[in-house]
């Protein structure tokens, strides 16, 4: 008899066991930040595919960049302009981007010191973002490096290396991160004057960051610009997307100014066809949140959310959505849009 009632009182426990369900521990770190790396991006076959790129930086309370599952994220949509139809948005991937597989990265800073960030940019807010930047990455890994550069802040080759400081001057050469010292005094030492020599700053610089090159280190640039590039021929936006590929060096590029003034199109396509991300900062105001974004992204990587929009809107469609980010138990939320090209 008392072995029956074992068996029942088993075989009950055992009944309400299958009808209840009982939440597996969440083992993620706790979502406390959640931003977008640059603009959200079209991909380059956007008009056959309607994909999308919405790179995303979530970090948790040591400010230690989170790496998602899709199971962490939701793509939402929230309208399309002009509304032609029935629209819908499912996740495709989601990619983690890998700077450096050893940790450690090598960057170059290229600042524009062309007459007109006196006015986009009076108060040398770039000047306190490339601290920012440095600081950023000094606090992540005292052995990443760093070198400063400009274009079109003065003639000549003060550090003899062939090239006309015009077109690339070198600030300062590359680093540890921990020489905060030499590293200020270059961001503080831009200029203001010339043009835009911008795409054939960026080919001098490939092969300068290139030839220098070193074991265990991921190799990128950061490039501000204020403008259209007007002084490169023959260099071209695709001789540096070629240049680029071809050593394995992605560039992340933000372009300071109002969009609707500043064609950025080229400088967009240069950094999204190199593995770079692009940034519009809409005033100067905006480039120490930006480049703190771009150190977290460089340094220690970032998710790559990718997405599908159906049917795919026409050329100059505006599309708005949100993107929803569950980590550790927290929910975090950042809106998106694009123009579709």
């Amino acid at each position: 008899m008392l072995r029956l009632k074992f068996l029942v009182v088993m075989g009950i426990v055992l009944v309400l066991s299958s009808c209840i369900k009982i939440p597996l521990p969440d083992n993620t770190p706790e979502l406390v930040d959640l931003r977008l790396l640059g603009d959200a991006t079209p991909q380059l076959d956007f008009s056959s595919t309607g994909e999308f790129d919405l790179n995303v930086i979530a970090l948790d309370e040591e400010n230690t960049v989170i790496r998602l599952s899709e199971n962490q994220v939701q793509v939402v949509l929230d309208s399309v302009i002009p509304s032609g139809g029935s629209y819908r948005v499912q996740l495709v991937d989601v990619v983690y981007v890998q700077p450096s597989s050893a940790g450690k990265v090598k960057v170059a800073l290229l600042l524009d010191s062309s007459g007109s960030m006196s006015g986009n940019d009076p108060n040398r807010i770039r000047v306190s973002a490339s601290k920012e930047f440095i600081r950023l990455l000094l606090s992540n890994n005292r052995l990443h490096k760093a070198g400063i550069f400009d274009f079109a802040g003065g003639y000549g080759d003060a550090n003899g290396d062939g090239i006309n400081d015009y077109y690339l001057r070198v600030l300062q050469d590359f680093v540890y991160v921990s020489d905060t010292v030499s590293l200020f005094a270059a961001a503080d030492s831009a200029t203001e004057s010339g043009g835009t020599p911008l795409y054939r700053s960026l080919w001098y610089l490939l092969d300068y960051l290139y030839n220098r090159r070193e074991s265990g280190y991921g190799h990128s640039i950061l490039v501000l610009t204020d403008g259209e590039d007007n002084e490169s021929y023959p260099i071209t936006s695709d001789s540096v997307i070629i240049k680029a590929n071809s050593y394995g060096i992605p560039i992340y590029a933000v372009g300071l100014g109002d969009t609707s003034y500043i064609d950025f199109s080229e400088l967009k396509r240069v950094a999204n066809s190199t593995n770079g991300v692009f940034a519009n900062a809409f005033e100067a105001n905006a480039l120490e949140n930006i480049f703190n974004s771009m150190g977290f992204g460089i340094s220690q990587g970032y998710s790559k959310v990718i997405s599908k929009i159906t049917p795919i809107p026409g050329s100059g469609s505006l599309i708005f959505g949100k993107i929803k980010v569950t980590s550790g138990g927290n929910t975090l939320t950042e809106n998106w849009k694009f123009a579709a090209p």
